[in-house]
């Protein structure tokens, strides 16, 4: 497959258009190319004359005596093989690339659209043409943002101060994005200088990444983080390499966007880390919102962006048990203060104390008698306020076996649990009334707790 063509029909700013010829595989090293070529004409020549044969339609009668020039300093360059510039549309550069030692394959020439589609995609978007062996590129663009709820992609713009008087427009976007390629890690750091793609997919630790305290390592898990950094100004202040492929990290316009930068491709690979567990259902299906605007002004690391909260890792045992009732709660408030006193054990046992066991083995006896108390408070239906008054209550909880036979008499509670509830309420009461100190064990809290929550269930169809 020989790469025959690449032509380009400029609509806007013809006379400054520049075409980037891709690296041609397989060249000699002393005609290694270095990626970029300019409308002067000369260093297209040098370049590839010794092993193309280049037509050019140049912008006007100047450019083709600079093209011509260049090939007659260095006699027999082209040889036989020149031809004159053949008549071609106006406003029109054709690029005709044969000879090679190693063609061109066919993925090699969807390689190179792909790259010209990336790079030159507002241009694209604008009316200009590039084809390649006779086939239109697409335009591609890299903001494929998601919109997930309060996590919706940031945008920060603001002007830079690259020398005394000189200034650059920034514009800095961050989200989480829905075009994942895990073969591809598509994700990271896309540069634009004067809406010319420069790089992409970038994840170095001038970036944020490989800090840990920042973007932290690369990795599947952070990888719907994207950030799109789009510069706008006089070409000397840009922050390219010579042969705009990459980024000068030293250059004043990237240290004073480096600030922001960072902690936007901090807080979004932090989001993306913390969703990971349901990208399908938190990040993927929300493809729609608007990019919210943050103010980025005079920022610094000692002056962080306004940014939205972080959804939490993991929620407290209490809130999960809480969503998990919510309706049981909502139809008996009384039950609030059960699940909270249940969600309390993992805050105990999480606790650097020796006594943890013993304290989680009161909570659990308290717990169950205050069930117990709701159940015949607020099932009127079953224990009639005329026969169950504060009197006849206080009464009855003098002993808690009678407590458990009245409500037993009206609910059936397996005797398997009523047994264990019977077991471990004296253990409690050897801790309370008697001299002897029992230490209840790890198991002793899960059996009861497990035999708690089952008791629960059944009086006031509590989930745990």
């Amino acid at each position: 497959m020989a790469l025959e063509s690449v032509v380009v029909r400029p609509a806007l700013l013809p006379e400054l258009l520049e075409l980037t010829i891709p690296k041609i595989k397989n060249l000699p090293r002393r005609h290694k190319d270095d990626g970029s070529t300019g409308t002067d004409g000369t260093r297209q020549v040098a370049v590839c004359a010794a092993l193309l044969k280049l037509k050019l339609l140049p912008f006007s009668r100047k450019f083709q005596n600079d093209v011509i020039s260049a090939t007659r300093a260095r006699p027999g360059l082209l040889g036989k093989r020149f031809q004159e510039i053949p008549d071609i549309p106006p406003r029109t550069t054709q690029v005709e690339i044969s000879h090679l030692r190693k063609p061109f394959t066919q993925a090699d020439v969807d390689e190179i659209s792909i790259h010209l589609g990336e790079t030159y995609d507002w241009f694209l978007r604008r009316s200009c043409v590039i084809k390649v062996n006779g086939r239109a590129v697409d335009a591609r663009s890299f903001e494929t943002w998601a919109f997930p709820p309060n996590c919706e992609p940031q945008s920060a713009t603001f002007d830079a101060e690259v020398t005394q008087g000189q200034r650059i427009a920034v514009a800095i976007t961050a989200g989480l994005i829905r075009d994942r390629n895990p073969e591809k890690e598509n994700y990271g750091v896309y540069f634009y200088c004067n809406h010319r793609l420069i790089t992409k997919e970038l994840k170095v630790h001038e970036v944020g990444y490989f800090v840990t305290s920042e973007a932290g390592v690369p990795h599947p898990d952070a990888s719907l983080c994207r950030v799109i950094v789009q510069l706008q100004g006089a070409a000397r202040l840009m922050p390219w390499n010579s042969n705009k492929s990459a980024i000068n990290f030293g250059h004043p316009a990237f240290q004073y966007v480096r600030p922001t930068l960072i902690q936007l491709t901090s807080h979004f690979s932090s989001l993306s880390r913390r969703l990971k567990d349901d990208w399908d259902g938190k990040v993927f299906r929300f493809k729609s919102g608007k990019v919210a605007a943050t103010e980025p002004e005079h920022v610094t690391i000692k002056n962080p962006l306004v940014l939205p909260p972080l959804p939490r890792v993991n929620k407290p045992q209490v809130e999960k048990l809480k969503s998990r009732n919510k309706a049981q709660i909502h139809a008996q408030p009384w039950t609030l203060g059960l699940v909270e006193a249940m969600a309390a054990l993992e805050v105990i046992a999480r606790q650097r104390l020796e006594t943890k066991n013993r304290i989680a083995l009161i909570l659990l006896d308290s717990n169950f008698e205050i069930a117990l108390k709701e159940f015949i408070v607020h099932r009127e239906d079953l224990f009639p306020p005329s026969q169950f008054g504060r009197a006849a209550i206080q009464t009855l909880f003098e002993r808690r076996s009678d407590v458990i036979a009245a409500v037993t008499k009206k609910v059936i509670i397996p005797k398997p649990l009523l047994t264990k509830a019977q077991h471990f309420y004296n253990i409690r009461n050897k801790l309370v009334h008697e001299r002897a100190t029992v230490e209840p064990t790890e198991t002793d809290v899960a059996t009861y707790r497990s035999t708690i929550e089952k008791i629960l269930k059944i009086l006031f169809k509590l989930r745990f």
